[in-house]
């Protein structure tokens, strides 16, 4: 009998052991017990700053206690976080139940103006679920003019309110729609996005169309009604666009474009392409998220793929584009045959449809056999766009057109094959790699060791002794398996010189330096130098590196772009010590102006290579948007073929990732 109550105990320590605390306190009945149990957990886990996730468990398990100890405890927990971060799960934790007298405590986080947003919107939120007059106070106080409160304040009230998803709270919100300056209303509109199907609010929306507000509160009010599927929505539209003389500002029309996408009305797709054509970063978003709502109407695609696409400015017609990135591949059909036959008849046109297109095309699986003929075609735009997008694709039905291209005179059409048959491989490609050896430098002549290693699995670093190598072994030659290229790592060609780590192979090459003001921020552990010092050092060392014949140039930037030189020069004396004295007297001003920029480098027909270094997100230039300017890099270098190397100094860049990836070039984070 002992030994079996012996076993039962351990197997109840094991258990208890096992399974998490929440499921112990689960054990516990007595109130009191169970509170004094979860402070001892907590407490026991309080001084471990290694187990930070669990003590912020532990707070809000304590939380779901409803006894006067819990409650105490908690009050002292508040004091002691005062605005750190734990402060949201002791806050999030009060409001687990009903405590009226931590009210005061509450709503003293809401108003303290150190407190964190996510801390005061917590606070909100547990004073909400006190019951209907504590939700009801917080309602008043949104109505309230700005002098008397803060917006911080009434920010993190109503987030806290729509969050509740309250009928109470959206129908208490309703009335301060209409009422208090236009600023303020427009804010909260926007914070009730979320709010749909509560007839106060959908009737304060009508009458902000109707007159009550601005142009931009209408047309958010609009598309908010739109989005519900309210039954006069579709009537609205009438009164929102008579109120518009003219083009819009760019905010204004995202939000018509979010309605009229959604109104299934013939009549009106030429105005929604018009406010499309207005151009933005905003809009492009706008357009972008409205390409879902618009795959589901196929007369809007029908319209898009035989007018949209065809008629009115570039804008407008980018703005069709976008519109149709999401749309089935049944209603692209259509499109493929027209772009097929504008193709066959060699018009211009159809190339760059082809190229703008090409997402959206590439939903039919007979693309790829248009791709194909293009690459096999006489025209060098043509042949580098198909075989560059059939590389994108992942197709191997290029391989023909890329072999052909091997010895072409176009540097461009060369470094394109060389990467194309790199992924693609094929024994056939082997003699006529081995061909190009020793007539390639820089950058095509990395390339062309990359592909040939990739066929092989061997390097050799003569033109003689690739042909006896292939004399040797090519009768009966098997490409080598694919883990074993991985294996093999890069050439390097014997290069040593690098810029901020990533090597330098290209003899072509544009700078692209940031200068702007943020390019002022100390680096280092001593703090004494700029970002902008290291970037400048960082050139010198490898312009001094570099040999005389390589030919470069820098583009320096900030809100405006400034090119050293018109074109590449080699870096013979004269023009290395003029490069050398221009960096030494680079100085920070303005924004940071990416898209026009890289634009600058493209113009120059000799560049192949870009090393882009910045230390910030695009603020300034004709595109700002991440997408816009990854999206138009990447159509440009289809027939460009540059590599885009990038260097983010101080930040850890998705645009410059993105760049880089999509360019064949690398990434370098500078911390």
């Amino acid at each position: 009998m002992f030994r079996l109550r012996t076993a039962l105990c351990c197997l109840l320590a094991t258990l208890a052991a096992a399974i998490a605390p929440a499921q112990v306190l689960d054990l516990v009945h007595d109130p009191a017990e169970k509170a004094n149990k979860a402070i001892a957990d907590y407490e026991a886990l309080k001084g471990d700053p290694k187990k930070a996730i669990q003590r912020q468990k532990a707070i809000v398990w304590l939380g779901e206690i409803d006894h006067p100890a819990a409650a105490e405890f908690l009050c002292t927990e508040l004091a002691a976080a005062a605005d750190g971060a734990f402060l949201v799960f002791v806050v999030e934790a009060i409001g687990k139940v009903a405590r009226p007298d931590l009210r005061p405590d509450l709503t003293a986080v809401l108003e303290r103006e150190k407190a964190p947003m996510p801390a005061r919107v917590a606070a909100a939120g547990a004073i909400a679920r006190q019951g209907d007059r504590p939700m009801d106070n917080l309602i008043e106080r949104v109505g309230l003019p700005p002098e008397q409160l803060p917006e911080a304040q009434r920010d993190a009230i109503v987030m806290a309110l729509v969050q509740s998803k309250s009928d109470r709270a959206a129908r208490g919100l309703a009335p301060s729609l209409l009422k208090g300056p236009m600023p303020q209303r427009l804010r909260l509109l926007r914070q009730m996005d979320a709010v749909r199907g509560v007839p106060p609010v959908s009737a304060a929306r009508v009458q902000l169309v109707r007159g009550e507000g601005d142009l931009e509160t209408a047309a958010v009010a609009w598309r908010q009604l739109c989005v519900e599927e309210h039954d006069g929505a579709k009537g609205l539209a009438i009164d929102m666009l008579e109120r518009i003389v003219g083009d819009p500002r760019p905010t204004v029309a995202a939000e018509l474009i979010g309605g009229l996408v959604r109104c299934r009305d013939d009549d009106l797709y030429p105005v929604l392409i018009r406010f499309g054509g207005i151009g933005g970063d905003v809009v492009r978003k706008a357009l972008k998220a409205a390409a879902s709502e618009a795959a589901k109407d196929p007369a809007l695609l029908k319209y898009l793929v035989t007018t949209g696409l065809d008629e009115g400015s570039p804008s407008s017609r980018e703005a069709a584009r976008l519109l149709l990135l999401a749309a089935p591949p049944e209603a692209v059909k259509p499109l493929v045959d027209r772009i097929r036959a504008d193709l066959r008849a060699g018009k211009k046109r159809a190339i760059e449809l082809a190229a703008n297109l090409h997402e959206i095309l590439a939903k039919d699986p007979s693309w790829r056999e248009d791709l194909a003929k293009l690459a096999s075609g006489a025209d060098l735009e043509e042949r580098l766009l198909g075989l560059q997008l059939l590389l994108e694709l992942g197709s191997d039905a290029g391989i023909g057109a890329a072999q052909n291209c091997v010895g072409h005179k176009q540097w461009e059409a060369r470094s394109l094959a060389f990467r194309y048959l790199t992924k693609h491989r094929d024994v056939a490609s082997i003699p006529l790699l081995i061909g190009r050896y020793g007539k390639e430098d820089g950058r095509l002549g990395e390339e062309l060791d990359q592909a040939l290693f990739a066929h092989t699995a061997t390097r050799c670093f003569a033109k003689k002794e690739w042909d006896t190598w292939w004399q040797k072994n090519g009768v009966g030659f098997a490409l080598p398996h694919v883990d074993t290229i991985k294996a093999g790592g890069t050439s390097g060609g014997g290069n040593t010189i690098a810029y901020h780590d990533i090597p330098v192979v290209s003899n072509r090459i544009a700078f692209l330096v940031d200068r702007s003001g943020s390019m002022g921020s100390k680096i280092g552990t001593d703090q004494k130098r700029t970002r902008l010092d290291e970037a400048k050092a960082q050139l010198t060392r490898v312009v001094n590196a570099l040999p005389e014949q390589h030919r470069v140039n820098v583009i320096s930037y900030g809100s405006e772009v400034h090119p050293l030189w018109d074109a590449l020069r080699p870096l013979n004396a004269e023009n290395r010590d003029e490069l050398l004295e221009k960096v030494r007297k680079f100085n920070m001003a303005g924004s940071t102006n990416i898209f026009d920029t890289i634009e600058r480098a493209f113009a120059d027909p000799d560049v192949d290579t870009i090393y882009l270094l910045t230390d910030g997100d695009p603020s300034a230039g004709r595109v700002k948007d991440v997408d816009g300017i990854a999206e138009e890099v990447r159509r440009w270098n289809r027939t460009r073929q540059l590599v885009i190397h990038c260097i983010g100094i101080g930040i850890d860049s998705s645009l410059l990732k993105r760049l880089a990836a999509d360019n064949g070039g690398a990434y370098k984070f500078v911390r």
